[in-house]
């Protein structure tokens, strides 16, 4: 009985040597048909080129640019022409010829009357240039909401590729682990069978490999949700699996807060757009009060065959009296708006700087852990899977003290990968508030 476990625990140790072998570095598996392996600086050309939100945003730009073009183009001029369609006294239509020396004599005129009228309206009180002066805001605010849009979606796109970058090390590992445990187990329901092993240790290693399964299911959910992310980012087909090859080198030479700041107060384009917005209003209620004078319409008028005399030409000047309508609630709502947009600057101002001082500390905790960790930590790391294999190969630890080990191992890597991808995303969150890539 001693020589036939001793057999099954050599059986079972020859398997876990076996096991402790396998690579660490298998690709984690993905079900595509179209795999495009890509760095940040290739995604961040397709996005610049094709993202449509941009790409709306632009012809919004375009659209302001056209509205300048109308504000600046006068009105129009109108032309009046008056004639005879019928005549009922000759029964004819559209009698234009000179009248008869009979009808003249007899100060008759059937045919041969007509009148023309050509007016012109001029803006008094700058309107036009007000007019000019209003939509050159708008542009500006156009173009900084494309800066706006930009900086945004620019954030998502480094955010979502270095949660995916490592997302995809933090599946690798848990699908690594779970080939390991795969074959271990396997190792034991055949040794069950002869009664080399006991089964509750079976239903143990059952029990941990749900729970590999479980935490591999989370990490390809999330990888799901983030090629979602990148493929709308980039247009990309649906069927396309982006894989990333690699981000930059972590830095951990922060800028002084100061320059943050200033940086923060200089560049926002979301902060410019509210003191942009002020200049709106302020040019929007000068055109308003401008509007309280009326258009002045001139114009030249000659009638053929006129009561007072044959050809009469005349001049016309027309004004509406501004009695009632003085554009009191236009220039009221003028007034309010600038009101609003003014006290929105202050609070735009504080978002600003309480956005960075927020990436700004979150970044010094994580350079603050970076920088804790040990010298030859991560081998350390590495080491506790090896020598955890090696003894229970061994037969010197039991079955308990082995996946606490491995557990012990798992969570050294992901707190690991969480700490990096941590340190990144908070250099992208003080790029973000800042609209400035010190990293």
């Amino acid at each position: 009985m001693f020589r036939f476990r001793l057999v099954t625990s050599c059986m079972i140790g020859f398997l876990l040597f076996w096991l402790g072998t396998v690579s660490v570095f298998a690709q984690p598996t993905v079900s595509v048909t179209d795999t495009i392996r890509q760095s940040l600086p290739q995604l961040e050309q397709q996005f610049l080129d094709r993202n449509f939100q941009l790409l709306a945003q632009r012809y919004q730009i375009d659209i302001a640019d056209a509205a300048i073009t109308q504000a600046g183009l006068r009105p129009n001029p109108n032309l009046w022409f008056q004639g005879n369609l019928y005549n009922p006294q000759t029964h004819r239509f559209l009698q234009y010829a000179p009248p008869s020396q009979a009808d003249k004599d007899a100060g008759q005129y059937n045919s041969g009357y007509y009148a023309v009228q050509i007016q012109q309206v001029i803006l008094l009180a700058g309107k036009r240039n007000k007019l000019v002066a209003l939509a050159e805001s708008n542009r500006s605010l156009a173009r900084l909401a494309f800066r706006e849009v930009l900086r945004t979606l620019h954030y998502q796109l480094y955010s979502t590729y270095a949660n995916l970058y490592y997302d995809l090390q933090g599946l690798k590992l848990f699908e690594d682990e779970l080939a390991r445990q795969q074959r271990l187990l396997e190792s034991y329901r055949i040794a069950v069978q002869s009664g080399g092993v006991a089964p509750y240790e079976v239903t143990r290693l059952e029990v941990a490999l749900r729970d590999l399964q479980a935490n591999s299911a989370n990490y390809r959910t999330q990888i799901a949700d983030e090629q979602a992310t990148l493929r709308i980012l980039l247009r990309q087909p649906a069927r396309t699996f982006i894989m990333p090859t690699d981000l930059p080198t972590v830095a951990t030479n922060p800028p002084a807060l100061a320059v943050a700041l200033d940086s923060a107060q200089a560049n926002r384009p979301d902060l410019a757009l509210s003191q942009e917005q002020i200049n709106n209003a302020q040019r929007s209620l000068t055109l308003e009060q401008a509007r309280r004078t009326p258009d002045l319409t001139t114009g030249l008028y000659f009638e053929k065959y006129s009561s007072a005399y044959d050809n009469f030409t005349g001049f016309q000047l027309a004004m509406d009296l501004p009695v009632r309508n003085r554009n009191q609630g236009a220039i009221r709502s003028a007034e309010t708006t600038l009101k609003s947009v003014t006290s929105g600057l202050e609070n735009q101002q504080t978002v600003v700087q309480s956005d960075v001082l927020n990436a700004y500390d979150k970044l010094n905790t994580y350079y603050s852990e970076l920088s804790a960790r040990p010298n030859g930590y991560l081998d350390r790391i590495q080491n506790i899977s090896i020598e955890a294999t090696k003894a229970y190969n061994a037969r010197s630890i039991g079955l308990l003290d082995y996946l606490d080990k491995i557990r012990t191992y798992q969570q050294a890597q992901l707190n690991n990968i969480n700490l990096l991808n941590n340190v990144f995303q908070s250099q992208q969150l003080l790029n973000f508030t800042t609209n400035t890539r010190f990293f």
